[in-house]
């Protein structure tokens, strides 16, 4: 019986690889429409949505929210600035600190983004019975938070003990 349960959950482990898979082409769909108005790179995106989302944040606060190491974001960050998107403030009293915000151009393209995700999902909820919507929601969210806790959990390479 142990042999027959444990091949029953991994046919549903890959039945949700799949289903997963398909979903993340489907939502990168409305970003490749949003990638022809503004010339974002899916970084760059990802980086401009959640600084318009916190209005201002430090670098190392957006490098945890996004799970990026500060200087991979750095680049991204520097790209954002050289096109006019976001600007970087240092603090006068402590110079390792840098606040970065969106510029005028930077909150249009992020409204744009918006806009363009928010009515994508409209359709895709209107699309649901509207007496599913919050158990959607909920049961995305506990989705995300057990793979955000088994990333933290787990680590790519097994740490050496010190003898």
């Amino acid at each position: 019986m142990k042999q027959m349960d444990k091949t029953m959950d991994i046919q549903k482990i890959k039945l949700l690889r799949e289903k997963l898979r398909v979903l993340e082409r489907e939502s990168l769909g409305v970003f490749d429409a949003q990638q022809e108005c503004c010339g974002l790179t899916l970084s760059q995106c990802h980086t401009l949505i959640e600084i318009g989302m916190k209005g201002e944040i430090s670098l190392v606060e957006l490098a945890s929210a996004l799970g990026l190491d500060a200087s991979t974001l750095s680049r991204t960050i520097q790209g954002l600035v050289i096109i006019g998107l976001v600007g970087r403030t240092t603090n006068e009293k402590d110079r390792r600190f840098v606040s970065i915000s969106l510029t005028e151009q930077g909150r249009k393209v992020y409204d744009e983004i918006d806009a363009v995700y928010n009515g994508f999902l409209t359709g895709v909820f209107e699309l649901l019975p509207g007496d599913k919507h919050d158990h959607i929601l909920e049961d995305i969210g506990l989705f995300v938070d057990a793979v955000r806790k088994a990333n933290e959990m787990s680590g790519c390479c097994p740490k050496e003990k010190n003898p």
